[in-house]
């Protein structure tokens, strides 16, 4: 018996109890994000449960073709929450804004497919060999016989094709597929979502990309690869930081290349990072050193102060990932 299926009619059960949620997600969503929250939203209110969703940030325009998520907000348009559900993250921290909102909530359901770093919530659903935390949800509401609709699918298969990148990475798995499968027996379009995601990026990018690739350092004997945007990088091509979705990964792309690092200058003294390595080397290790988090071949974390001196220090630990790894 799996985690969901052994936990499942408890989850559901303490849902069905509430009268109002208040759903939550990460700081810069993804599509597993966005994809999850909007489809239990769905199907909350279809049950005739009051249910909205908050975000810190905005939907990314990727992400904009998502049944509702025009609704999105960063502040509660209802009051007297008497649920929090927090999806795909694994610290309260990353909620940023709308931490106090989901705190204040009487009981707090986590879901989530992470390494936890810190432990939040009344009841957890965690499953770390999940692909997304749109996977666990689909077998947690196939499992309770809840009803997903084609809109409801769209989402959850949105989240699980963006955690797999279109079932490319080393987490797609027979389970990720087959839930997959089901969700396209209910109505899920999945080449609108591929094209949305993968499919279409705007000129800026491009260009950004460009630069990204004629710009980047190759070290380790060419087995790591990073680069780094600086604010006057995005204003000379027109891209904000949602443009650069899956630009890491093409630096992983490279033959010889073992660990990819991305880092993005968001404003003055303020950077993220976003970390990606083949199998058998850890780069969660090295975001936790940091203060971040994710996955063990795909992590991310945020840096604050002298990022020259900062990024020599994260690119230091990833020569250190690699030389300490078999």
């Amino acid at each position: 018996m799996s985690i969901v299926q052994e936990n499942a009619s408890k989850v559901w059960n303490r849902l069905r109890e509430a009268k109002r949620v208040l759903i939550g997600t990460h700081l810069n969503p993804d599509g597993d994000a966005l994809g999850s929250a909007l489809a239990m939203q769905r199907v909350l209110t279809s049950v005739g449960i009051e249910a909205e969703v908050i975000c810190h940030h905005a939907a990314p325009r990727n992400l904009r073709f998502l049944p509702q998520v025009e609704n999105l907000s960063p502040v509660p348009r209802m009051e007297g929450h008497d649920l929090g559900l927090v999806l795909d993250l694994d610290s309260l921290d990353r909620l940023g804004s709308t931490r106090p909102y989901l705190e204040a909530c009487p009981f707090m359901i986590v879901v989530d497919h992470h390494v936890p770093m810190d432990q939040p919530g009344d009841l957890r659903l965690v499953d770390t060999t999940a692909s997304a935390t749109a996977a666990i949800l689909t077998e947690f509401l196939l499992e309770v016989g809840a009803d997903i609709d084609a809109s409801t699918a769209l989402c959850l298969l949105t989240g699980i094709v963006t955690d797999t990148g279109s079932f490319r990475f080393r987490n797609s798995d027979a389970r990720s597929l087959h839930l997959a499968a089901a969700l396209l027996e209910r109505g899920a379009d999945i080449n609108l979502v591929s094209d949305e995601i993968f499919g279409r990026k705007p000129l800026a990018a491009t260009r950004l990309l460009g630069h990204v690739l004629e710009h980047m350092v190759l070290e380790a004997d060419e087995r790591i690869c990073w680069a780094f945007l600086s604010r006057a990088d995005f204003d000379a091509c027109g891209a904000r930081d949602e443009d650069t979705e899956g630009f890491v990964n093409e630096l992983l792309a490279i033959e010889s290349v073992e660990i990819a690092a991305l880092f993005r200058e968001s404003k003055a003294g303020v950077a993220r990072v976003s970390l990606r390595s083949r199998q058998g080397y850890d780069v969660a290790q090295v975001a936790q050193q940091f203060g971040g988090g994710g996955h063990r071949n795909a992590a991310g974390l945020n840096l604050e102060g002298d990022l020259k001196g900062k990024i020599a220090d994260v690119v230091s630990a990833l020569n250190q990932c690699l030389a300490s790894s078999p």
